[in-house]
């Protein structure tokens, strides 16, 4: 067997790690390089605050998350003093009863109802960058037509399925007519075409008989009054018809219920608003405007989120973040709507905009599911 003098052995070795070590080092080239390259795929997407977007930047879309939006329905009894056709005559007829004499409304606030609604915060909207696509992972947006997101994932380009979503319409409501009925003689009487004066006569006359009826009805003198539900209809009917004669006179107020609504949206930075004046003469006016009792909403958060360690909003505004997307952790608040010193409604709802900002990564084979509502992650699927 041949053997090998100490110096070859030596330089044969030395020969062999020279090797192994370009080996090694080319080696981990190819992973560094596959590492960097394998880095760039994962960066699909980049989300960015919209108003850091360059004017007529494209390659992307915009989503909104949702802002808390109140809508206040105010129910008012609104009275309208409605002067009487011969309210001239009104003294030498009724002598010692009060009669309109000039039109007027009055208005009673005596209800207040809110509900909650969603819409797109402007706030809260981001402009999201579609990076050159490669591999098997493509990007999954679902969002409203009104731009608020609903889900996003990073899904094979296989496996991907078109979604499409139905619009909203609206139901139409069928509306019923009203019928107006009246008394024939009435009707009759007002058309006859004769003086204020003759009318007066006439019409004081008609009142006259009215009134001697009912008396006949309810002193039994007429048959029909033994039976009790016979009595009531025609002693109703009797009365109505005086009251219609007697208004020609008098006047009348005619009393309806109408609902104001004002929408609100609550602000971290103001905790109490102006949003309307009311008073019985005008009614509802919106803004600062007008005279009346101011009404104020006022919204405390209850410092729900305040344990979260969230983003900053310069954070938020002035950087871009890859592969992630921002979701909401929203805000339970006390609100409080007021009219002048009175309270109408006090309630707890959740404030979305009065919550934190968050990210969220976006993982391959994997879909975050957001609430419309309220822009919170209510779901996370691994596929």
């Amino acid at each position: 067997m041949m053997r090998l003098s100490k110096n070859t052995y030596f330089w044969s070795l030395k020969l062999n790690l020279t090797k192994m070590n370009k080996i090694i080092t080319k080696f981990a080239l190819v992973l560094l390089a596959l590492t960097f390259m394998g880095g760039q795929l994962q960066a699909q997407l980049t989300t960015t605050f919209a108003k850091n977007v360059s004017p007529g930047q494209h390659n992307g879309f915009y989503y909104s998350l949702p802002q808390t939006m109140l809508k206040l329905d105010f129910v008012i009894e609104e009275t309208k003093l409605e002067k009487g056709l011969l309210s001239d005559y009104a003294s030498d007829y009724f002598e010692m009863e009060n009669y309109v004499e000039f039109e007027a409304k009055e208005y009673d606030l005596v209800d207040v109802k809110m509900t909650s609604m969603a819409t797109p915060d402007p706030n809260a909207l981001f402009f999201v960058t579609l990076n050159t696509i490669r591999g098997y992972w493509r990007p999954q947006f679902d969002i409203l037509p009104n731009g608020i997101i609903r889900s996003v994932g990073m899904g094979k380009a296989a496996d991907l399925e078109e979604e499409t979503v139905d619009p909203v319409r609206e139901v139409p409501q069928c509306c019923k007519k009203e019928e107006v009925n009246g008394d024939a003689s009435f009707m009759s009487l007002m058309m006859s075409g004769k003086t204020n004066a003759q009318l007066a006569r006439e019409v004081a006359d008609k009142i006259a008989e009215i009134r001697k009826a009912k008396f006949y009805l309810i002193s039994g003198d007429v048959e029909m009054a033994s039976n009790p539900e016979t009595f009531n209809s025609m002693y109703q009917k009797l009365d109505e018809m005086e009251k219609e004669y007697a208004s020609l006179f008098l006047g009348k107020s005619v009393t309806k219920k109408v609902v104001k609504t004002v929408y609100v949206i609550p602000n971290k930075e103001i905790q109490e608003q102006t949003v309307a004046k009311f008073s019985t003469t005008e009614g509802l006016t919106l803004g600062t405007s007008g005279s009346g009792n101011m009404i104020t909403v006022q919204t405390l958060s209850l410092n729900t989120t305040g344990s979260i360690n969230a983003l900053s909003p310069s954070a938020v505004a002035s950087m871009s973040y890859e592969n992630k997307v921002f979701y909401r952790a929203p805000e339970m608040a006390q609100v409080k709507v007021t009219c002048g010193k009175t309270v109408l409604l006090e309630e707890r709802v959740i404030v979305n905009q009065l919550g934190e900002l968050l990210m969220a990564p976006i993982i391959n084979n994997s879909k975050l599911v957001f609430d419309t509502e309220t822009g919170q992650i209510v779901n996370m699927r691994m596929q």
